[in-house]
């Protein structure tokens, strides 16, 4: 029974050996043909990745490139046997779409990229920038923290200090270092860059003034509170003179309200704490009484939430009265679609301190705030200038309630698509 018994044992682990075999061989063909696999759909994908790449440089070089700008067959090295197509195509007036097809052995493969042929761009993200700087220059004294622009010369005597990068469509005078032109370029600048357009309305400010903002029709003068509470409860009070009574309460942070006060005529601010967003516009100028400033400022709070915007179609002006004659400091991103940022009697008011700005200043043509004398760069009249960017003001998604932009020609990736594959297991 014993020899029989053994006999019968070496044929069961025979036979369970054999089985295991049998599956050992099964998984290595399996794992060699899922080796085969992932090799050939990850060549037949970067194949399509590296078509994407191609295209793309060459599309920078050349971006009018359009319909098929790569027809190719491999036949020999890695991507032997394979194919490529790839082609730029218009989508909309605003989109271009790159796609590369790869083809290797029975795989395919799609990458598409999309291109946006210009990009809005906000003009609060300058803390200083104009479209003609006429004659005026920046002084010994005069310090900008942040971005300046200039479609225009930039005109220099003396030191003063820029503590971003600089940039004109023309050119600094005197040229740096020569004469007179010795500022400080923390960041350094840059000559004959492409000009930005200003634009020929404020038709989307005035259309929100009529739809969930306030639009009137008569001079008026605002006076901004932040309220009692800490946060959230600002407001704007509206009157038809400067002493008169209020004629209009507004909250700020009102859900109704789209944060745009706008009148046809003169707006005249006569100071305040803003608390929450606003944007104040004019058909005509608006005239600065005395210090607007933040609830919370933001070089001292990152986190602040309040924004405000000075918007007017010709110019902001910073009144010569007695508040305004010992230091002024103004927290807003002001624009001046066709006038000027200036100084009420610039050039005869009292030595007046320093004019503080926390945000921007952008115009068409630069105004004056203060007079100096040419042999010593003194201040002789008016305002030096105290600059400061309000950092938050470069996105585009918190600039003040409807501010003015641009749309600036270029070729940026906004999208990356590729197709995937559910893998084998």
């Amino acid at each position: 029974m014993f020899g029989k018994g053994a006999i019968i044992l070496l044929i069961g682990f025979g036979i369970i050996f054999g089985f295991i075999g049998i599956r050992l061989n099964s998984l290595e063909n399996r794992a060699i043909g899922n080796m085969a696999y992932y090799y050939d759909i990850n060549l037949s994908h970067n194949l399509a990745v590296a078509g994407a790449n191609a295209g793309i440089s060459r599309v920078y070089q050349d971006s009018s490139l359009r319909g098929v700008i790569t027809n190719q067959t491999f036949s020999s090295g890695l991507f032997k046997g394979g194919s490529l197509i790839v082609r730029m195509d218009s989508i909309n007036i605003n989109t271009l779409r790159l796609r590369s097809v790869s083809s290797y052995k029975n795989y395919k493969d799609t990458v598409e990229v999309f291109f946006s042929k210009q990009r809005f761009q906000t003009f609060s993200m300058f803390a200083w920038m104009t479209n003609f700087e006429g004659n005026v220059f920046w002084i010994t004294g005069d310090t900008v923290w942040g971005r300046v622009h200039s479609n225009g010369n930039i005109h220099i005597s003396g030191s003063p200090v820029f503590m971003e990068k600089l940039t004109t469509a023309k050119q600094i005078d005197p040229k740096p270092g020569n004469g007179q032109s010795k500022a400080i370029y923390k960041k350094g600048y840059e000559t004959g860059v492409a000009p930005i357009p200003f634009p020929t309305d404020l038709s989307e400010l005035i259309a929100a003034s009529t739809s969930g903002g306030r639009r009137y029709t008569t001079n008026i003068w605002i006076t901004l509170s932040s309220g009692s509470s800490s946060n959230n409860d600002g407001k704007a009070y509206i009157r038809t003179s400067a002493t008169g009574p209020i004629i209009d309460s507004i909250s700020i942070n009102d859900p109704s309200f789209n944060g745009v006060i706008y009148s046809t005529q003169q707006v005249t601010v006569l100071g305040g704490k803003v608390d929450g967003k606003l944007t104040i516009s004019s058909g005509t100028n608006i005239i600065i009484a005395d210090d607007v400033t933040y609830e919370r400022d933001p070089l001292i709070t990152p986190t602040s939430d309040d924004l405000l915007g000075l918007v007017a179609n010709n110019s902001v002006i910073v009144a010569d009265n007695t508040a305004n004659r010992n230091n002024c400091e103004i927290h807003a991103a002001i624009f001046c679609r066709s006038g000027s940022f200036y100084a009420e009697n610039y050039n005869n008011r009292p030595i007046s301190g320093y004019l503080k700005i926390i945000g921007g200043v952008i115009q068409d043509t630069r105004g004056t705030v203060g007079t100096f004398n040419t042999g010593t760069n003194t201040l002789k009249t008016g305002f030096s200038k105290r600059y400061y960017f309000d950092p938050r003001l470069a996105d585009v998604n918190t600039r003040p309630p409807y501010f003015p932009g641009y749309y600036r020609k270029t070729l940026a990736i906004v999208n990356w698509w590729e197709n995937v594959r559910i893998p084998k297991f």
